[in-house]
């Protein structure tokens, strides 16, 4: 397990990477965008889940409020555009054509002790 402290001048936070987790996944991250501030969609050849987590932002023309989910499909790009003080949470995978050439992620524990 990794603890750290977050530094609060920054507005991107990575919470978990693909080394800790199944290989679909390549990262969850935390944002905190500044009004007028912008993220970036498809820029990085995954797919991406954004989930509002407060404040308000655009998309397309399009508010997103509190609770609102943004699915953005790896190579379709936009932007997000936070209109206040606006946390998000992201979800970023790899591509079917990515993950079937990683090689498989086999949990270390017997399956019998595999439960929480």
């Amino acid at each position: 397990m990794i603890i750290s402290t977050v530094d609060t001048d920054d507005y991107w936070s990575c919470l978990i990477r693909r080394g800790m987790l199944h290989s679909e996944t390549e990262a969850i991250e935390h944002w905190t965008l500044a009004p007028g501030q912008e993220l970036r969609l498809g820029t990085q050849g995954v797919h991406e889940a954004l989930l509002l987590l407060s404040g308000t932002a655009t998309v397309a023309g399009e508010t997103l409020k509190p609770g609102s989910l943004l699915l953005a499909p790896a190579l379709q790009s936009g932007a997000l555009t936070a209109t206040t003080t606006t946390h998000i949470l992201s979800i970023r995978t790899y591509p079917g054509h990515v993950t079937r050439v990683l090689p498989a992620r086999i949990p270390e524990l017997p399956e019998a002790e595999r439960a929480i």
